[in-house]
């Protein structure tokens, strides 16, 4: 009885140290998932980046743009429209919806045709993204706010359908898709204006757009754009509190947030597995008995 006791105990205190030695380190949980990054205090309705140029369109519909990288913004004469629309390309092949909603596909040196067994996403649809290193895992929204995804035979399926933010306030508004156009991660990013951003990307069993999660701890609910940079590895977001960046990190990671937070989940997991250890001794000695 008592070699069986002492082994799992050994175990279960192995599993804690292994799950304690595995947490973030401090340093690491005071870096912010998301971070401000200029024009705090004005609401945004839209952003592209490419490298150190950024521009931004303000619910006033006052166009700002940034050559140092969002050190600094200046009006950009004539407002003119950003850049991007409904469609994308990945790996040589160019994804876009036309303006009756209806999804194209088009590759290099051939016309854009109707991809066959995409569903009709309704007129004014224009939110597509693609990832470059899986360039059929497309992920569409229908102007009903129904979220799509392309599989890997070609066919369609419902991907999310939000719920509402509360009472009050609604279902969210879906306000954009980003993408990296190169192969940096294999993420989708979602805004919208009620839950922040949400992220979906390929898992050993699944392609993008088959589950998503909510990414956004310190940015505001309210995103309204987004822009993936490939250059500066940054995702930017338009937000009703200004501009917010994301920038990839070295290996991959999930959301950090706050300190206490954080240690209080590693706590939480490592109650969790001497809790399960426990019940494994308890259930060796009802067997032994």
């Amino acid at each position: 009885m008592k070699p069986i006791i002492a082994t799992v105990a050994t175990a279960a205190f192995a599993a804690v140290a292994v799950v304690m030695a595995a947490a973030p380190a401090a340093s690491a949980a005071t870096d912010a998932w998301w971070t401000p990054l200029a024009l705090r205090g004005t609401s945004l309705a839209g952003v592209a980046a490419r490298g150190d140029t950024i521009t931004v369109r303000s619910e006033a519909g006052v166009t700002l743009r940034s050559n140092d990288a969002g050190a600094r913004f200046t009006r950009v004469s004539g407002d003119p429209p950003l850049p991007g629309g409904a469609a994308v390309i990945a790996s040589g092949v160019r994804w876009s919806i036309d303006p009756s909603g209806r999804v194209l596909r088009a590759t290099r040196g051939m016309a854009p045709a109707p991809d066959p067994l995409a569903p009709e996403l309704g007129s004014g649809a224009r939110l597509i993204a693609v990832t470059p290193s899986r360039p059929d895992a497309v992920v569409a929204v229908a102007v009903d706010g129904t979220v799509w995804r392309r599989g890997r035979n070609g066919q369609w399926g419902r991907s999310l359908l939000l719920l509402p933010a509360g009472l009050l306030r609604g279902v969210p508004a879906i306000t954009a898709l980003a993408a990296f156009d190169r192969p940096l991660t294999d993420t989708v990013y979602m805004a919208t204006d009620g839950y922040s951003v949400l992220i979906s990307s390929r898992t050993s069993v699944g392609w993008p757009g088959d589950d998503w999660i909510r990414a956004g701890p310190g940015l505001p609910d309210a995103v309204r754009g987004l822009a993936a940079d490939s250059q500066r590895r940054t995702v930017y977001a338009a937000t009703s509190d200004g501009l917010w960046a994301h920038r990839l990190q070295a290996l991959p990671a999930v959301p950090v947030y706050a300190s206490s937070g954080l240690l209080a989940r590693w706590l939480g997991i490592a109650l969790v597995v001497v809790t399960a250890a426990a019940f494994t001794l308890l259930a060796m000695l009802r067997i032994r008995s």
